[in-house]
This record gives structure tokens, C-alpha cells and sequence, in this order.
């Protein structure tokens, strides 16, 4: 079984060492890389052949913060899924780095089961957003003016149809079995999937979820 590979990055010398530890417990993890600081991670990954999967990483470093860091991860490692571990457990925290891309949020006192079970979905469907996300996510949304908005915070608008297809992709259905539920072909359901990430500026199946989670048209089941 392939294993999913992870890097850290973390200031905190105790934690950093606890958390790689408490990481070498399970046997699907591999850790590949850690680091102090943002900085630091990055010249990791450019020594890299293989990416890793996920990049645990806290908000407040040195030199190049959790912020910064996941800003660039995103854009320039796309495929690296971030998960954020962090003292800060406000709503405000979590609903900024998550609209910038972070595929999950945990406090730094969860429990191992979380943590691990964080990673792992997140490997596989692209995010996992416990109840405190999933509320920081929607309240966020809540005290917004203005009606939807993408993730870049301009204003939009979708059709019944879209809104409709947007929750069958939240339940994971593949765009042949949309196809076959709605009448219609794999290549209109491609179309729809392509305006949709248009529409809410971002660029994957995560950030299709992230809104859907906000405005309320997918329902996190806990």
C-alpha cells in the first residue's frame, strides 16, 4: 500500500518532535521532510524528486509564516494539500486560510484520531473540515452584506441547475454518474463542473466544497 507523505513545518521544537513521533505511529504515514519555518520547508521541497501529499504547518513561524506559506504552496505546489495546525481556534483564523486554500484546520490540542483521520480524508477527497471549520466557514458567509460570493469576494449568482449539480459533486458522485441521474451527457456535466470552478474561483473539487459548505448547499455530515 502506497503510503501518504507528509512534511511539517513548526517552530516549536517540542511539538515539532512530539508531532513527527506521534506521525511515525501509523503505518500509511511516511514523513519526508520537516522544517522550522516556511523558508525552510520550501527549500526543502525544491531538493525534492517526489512531492509529498500533505504539508502539516503552523500559523505563527519565523521568518516566513503559516500564512505565507500556504499562500505559496498553493499557488507554486498545487498539488501538496495543505492541513493547519494551530493554537488559534478563533473563526476568523480558520475561515481566512481555508478561503486561501488550506484543505483543513485543526487545533493543535485535537486529538490523535482527528489528526489522523484529517489526513487521511484529506488525502482522499481533497479536504476534511471538522464541526468548527464547517461553522467558521458558514458564520463567515453569515455576516457578509452582500448575498453569495465567490471566493475571490465578488458577487455571483447560480442557476438551480448548477446548484444542483454543485451538491452531487459535494457527494462525490463522478461526472458519468451526474450524467446518468440528470439525462444528460458526461460532457455537459463537464461543462457545468468547468463554469462552476470558473464562477467561484477556485480550482479544484476542494474549493467547489468550501463554498457549497459556506452557503449552505452541502451539508457536512458528522
Amino acid at each position: 500500500m502506497k503510503k501518504i507523505r507528509i512534511v511539517v513545518a513548526d517552530d516549536q521544537t517540542l511539538f515539532l518532535e512530539g508531532l513527527v513521533n506521534l506521525l511515525s505511529t501509523n503505518p500509511e504515514f511516511e514523513l519526508v521532510g520537516q522544517a522550522e519555518n516556511g523558508r525552510v520547508l520550501l527549500e526543502h521541497l525544491k531538493s525534492q524528486a517526489t512531492l509529498p501529499d500533505i504539508a502539516l504547518i503552523d500559523m505563527n513561524m519565523p521568518i516566513m509564516n503559516g500564512v505565507e506559506l500556504n499562500a505559496v504552496l498553493h499557488r507554486e505546489y498545487p498539488s501538496i494539500k495543505v492541513i493547519v495546525l494551530s493554537v488559534h481556534g478563533e473563526e476568523r483564523y480558520m475561515s481566512k486560510m481555508i478561503e486561501a486554500g488550506a484543505c483543513g484546520y485543526l487545533k493543535k490540542n485535537c486529538e490523535t484520531h482527528e489528526l489522523f483521520q484529517t489526513i487521511i480524508n484529506t488525502h482522499q477527497l481533497g479536504f476534511y473540515f471538522n464541526r468548527d471549520a464547517v461553522s467558521a466557514m458558514r458564520n463567515a458567509a453569515h455576516h457578509r452584506k452582500a448575498g453569495i460570493q465567490n471566493l475571490n469576494n465578488i458577487p455571483i449568482s447560480l442557476t438551480e441547475r448548477e446548484l444542483l449539480i454543485l451538491k452531487m459533486i459535494c457527494d462525490e458522485l463522478t461526472n458519468a454518474e451526474i450524467a446518468e441521474k440528470l439525462f444528460i451527457s458526461s460532457r455537459t456535466v463537464d461543462g457545468h463542473r468547468t463554469n462552476l470552478l470558473g464562477k467561484i474561483g477556485c480550482k479544484n473539487t476542494a474549493g467547489l466544497v468550501i463554498f457549497a459548505i459556506k452557503y449552505g448547499v452541502f451539508e457536512v455530515q458528522f
